[in-house]
């Protein structure tokens, strides 16, 4: 009888800058059962690490601002050179040498991203005391549940999921895999919504590539293709996640001329997804549907914004927001609630307070 590892009581910290990335891993862990708190700058992660504790520490490897072998330098300086906490490293490519660094700084275990539900498992039986899971089985007979069976959706190879929550367009994009989308993301929900923060980060990150590019900074360069590989690879954009794969070991060979050459392409073939991908947030017939927010909650959600602002709370913020779609609002406020969101992805507190209106 197959089955999966439920967690009970289990928070983890999540230490990446890609967006995309940094909340597939996020919902992964939550389909587990864990709490996971995601932190996007890792400026920020010492003070989230001294506020609350958590039984498990996930860290990028590659990020504009700092590497993870740097970052858990600093964490170890914090803490007066130990930190019991299980701590893996992530990243899409690991060389014998350096996992033998990995270890020798005292990471517990690495993951190659994106990080499979295999290796997630398997990662959480390791390092989590026995009490913190138990073995759920996903199906058991009628007889065994005196209730009606549940249905544990597994994704195949020819599976589709048109009726259950993936817009059909998706389907007909040219050079998208939706299917090995949905088995990297583990369901239509957490699928679409990476479609989603692809989507939205498009413009600012193929900006980022272009900056780099243009100052021939191949460091930052092949820090941000870097991402885009992966980013693209979790979607099922296997052709733009090669092409960045490509830049980035030209990067990392240091081939300037490769990356002269290829990225203009790239970069077109970024960018035009912008225009594929629009319609995933395109909510227009769904809006029309929807009820209009009572004043008396769009207030109140106003007012808890505020205050989960103030204690820079991204969970909390993210039910409000989560909240709130469940109801057309007026023009002027749904444009701000975009922006909200926005600001959200790039821990932006003060941005946010700054446009979130007073009483």
């Amino acid at each position: 009888m197959k089955g999966r590892v439920v967690l009970k009581n289990v928070s983890a910290l999540i230490i990446d800058d890609d967006e995309v990335q940094g909340n597939y891993l996020k919902h992964s862990l939550e389909v587990f059962g864990a709490a996971a708190v995601l932190v996007f700058d890792p400026d920020e992660f010492i003070s989230v690490l001294k506020d609350d504790e958590f039984d498990i520490v996930f860290i990028d490897y590659m990020m504009p601002k700092a590497n993870g072998l740097s970052i858990f330098h600093s964490l170890l300086s914090e803490f007066g050179g130990s930190f019991n906490t299980p701590t893996l490293i992530m990243d899409n490519d690991f060389t014998e040498s350096f996992g033998k660094e990995i270890f020798r700084t005292g990471f517990t275990n690495y993951l190659e991203k994106p990080v499979s539900k295999d290796s997630l498992s398997a990662a959480l039986y390791l390092y989590l005391p026995k009490e913190k899971f138990v073995f759920q089985r996903e199906r058991q007979h009628l007889h065994e549940r005196g209730e009606k069976e549940v249905r544990v959706p597994i994704i195949s190879e020819t599976q589709t999921y048109e009726d259950e929550g993936v817009p059909a367009f998706l389907y007909e994009v040219e050079g998208m895999d939706v299917n090995e989308g949905l088995k990297n993301c583990g369901s239509a929900e957490s699928f679409v919504s990476a479609v989603k923060l692809f989507h939205g980060s498009i413009k600012k990150k193929a900006d980022e590539i272009q900056n780099f590019f243009e100052k021939e900074d191949i460091n930052n360069y092949t820090i941000w293709v870097h991402a885009l590989k992966s980013s693209a690879r979790i979607i099922g954009i296997a052709d733009l996640s090669e092409q960045a794969r490509l830049m980035e070991e030209a990067g990392n060979k240091g081939d300037v001329e490769a990356i002269k050459k290829e990225t203009p392409q790239l970069l077109s073939d970024y960018r035009s997804y912008l225009d594929i991908l629009s319609r995933i947030s395109e909510d227009k017939d769904d809006e029309d549907k929807l009820p209009e927010i009572p004043e008396d909650m769009l207030l109140d959600a106003y007012e808890s914004l505020r205050s989960f602002a103030d204690e820079m709370d991204v969970d909390l913020c993210e039910m409000v927001l989560k909240s709130i779609k469940e109801y057309t609002l007026p023009k002027e406020d749904g444009e701000r609630m975009k922006k909200i969101s926005e600001m959200l992805l790039e821990l932006d507190w003060e941005g946010m307070k700054k446009i979130l209106p007073r009483e």
